[in-house]
């Protein structure tokens, strides 16, 4: 079945510039396509209550469909509905019991459902807990939540509209930026700052010792080299539970505006990353590493002491940057090396035991004859 053009995806924003909630479970097909912006292609009256993959699902659960790949799933799934990015074929699409929406793009339609959907986590409301513990030179904004057991030094100040979940420890002459929230047991160091709009995970440390040493010798112990710098976190940043970014030995450690961060991330001091960067779970950041604006690293990959990932590069998890990613590139392996010369020399290395077997027959031929 041929998909129609579909108009631009229907977005409606607060006054914050978040997606409003602009309708609950459950909905009719038609009433979806409708809020989204989107041309239906079925039964109208489908009633959608859940949400789930096209391969699992039932008559009431609605789906997206982002490529060919998943569109053959469609003929043989449960699901009531789907929505479906515009040009892509779906077979087998019965339009009697169910019903395709057409958008422009069919994960960002799916992110519309979800925020409009999404329960939300319970928030303190605003206002300083009888528990917390706040210096009095501390500037605290009236709009603000402060959950129970929060710790916040002197000097620091608290921006409008933010949220200190349960037993956060704030430390002197720091700053939140408006709106930004912080998960239970967070602790933000001395002189670190944080912009608007940030979301930290639970047990993040923002501003720990980076790990500088002069090492031992036969004369000395090895040597603690302060740490005096900072940490510098951008705006609109989410960075997911127990990340670790250390403080500069002087100047800053920073990460640029709406930067992601996965769990148990590691950046060390005074590494530099640019802007709307992903970077997966587990990834260490050795010292002084630049990541530049628009690149993607893999879940463990690890990225040696004063390496550089270019702009748009991309780093496959696991992988281990001893020096340079160029601009564009996607690099792979241990070392890190261009994605085609690694997968060469993966696939020799596999005929590897092969082609020795080999020489060592050819070898014993020779010295027989």
């Amino acid at each position: 079945m041929a998909a129609p053009k579909a108009d631009t995806v229907f977005k409606t924003q607060d006054n914050d510039g978040g997606v409003s909630s602009i309708m609950s479970l459950p909905v009719r097909a038609k009433d979806l396509a409708t809020l989204l912006g989107g041309e239906l292609v079925g039964n109208p009256d489908v009633p959608l209550s859940t949400l789930g993959s096209v391969e699992d699902g039932s008559p009431e659960t609605l789906t997206f469909i982002r490529s060919s790949n998943y569109a053959k799933f469609w003929a043989d799934s449960a699901c009531g509905c789907a929505l479906v990015t515009q040009d892509i074929e779906v077979p087998g699409h019965n339009q009697d019991t169910r019903a395709l929406i057409f958008v422009k793009d069919a994960d960002e339609a799916m992110v519309m459902v979800l925020e409009a959907v999404n329960p939300k986590r319970a928030r303190p409301e605003p206002g300083i807990h009888s528990s917390a513990v706040i210096d009095p030179d501390a500037k605290i904004d009236p709009s603000a939540a402060i959950g129970p057991g929060c710790t916040i030094g002197a000097g620091t100040s608290i921006g409008a509209g933010v949220v200190l979940m349960p037993n956060i420890t704030i430390g002197i002459n720091a700053s939140i930026g408006k709106k930004t929230i912080l998960e239970p047991g967070v602790v933000i160091e001395d002189r670190c700052i944080i912009g608007d709009r940030c979301h930290i995970g639970a047990n993040c440390v923002i501003g720990a010792d980076g790990f500088g040493y002069l090492p031992a010798n036969e004369l000395r112990p090895s040597v603690k080299v302060p740490q005096i710098g900072i940490v510098e976190l951008g705006n609109d940043i989410e960075l997911g539970a127990c990340v670790t970014i250390d403080r500069a030995k002087f100047g800053a450690t920073t990460i640029g505006d709406r930067t992601k961060i996965d769990n148990q991330v590691h950046v060390a001091h005074n590494c530099v990353v640019g802007t709307d960067t992903l970077i997966a779970g587990r990834t260490t950041l050795g010292g002084s590493v630049v990541i530049g604006d628009f690149a993607m690293i893999g879940g463990a990959a690890v990225l040696n002491d004063q390496s550089v990932v270019g702009k748009h590069a991309k780093v496959a998890g696991g992988a281990v940057v001893l020096e340079k990613v160029p601009d564009g590139e996607t690099y792979v392996g241990t070392p890190a090396m261009p994605a085609r010369q690694a997968l060469l020399n993966y696939s020799a290395f596999r005929d590897l035991a092969s082609f020795v077997r080999k020489v060592e027959k050819r070898l014993k031929k020779l010295e027989s004859e």
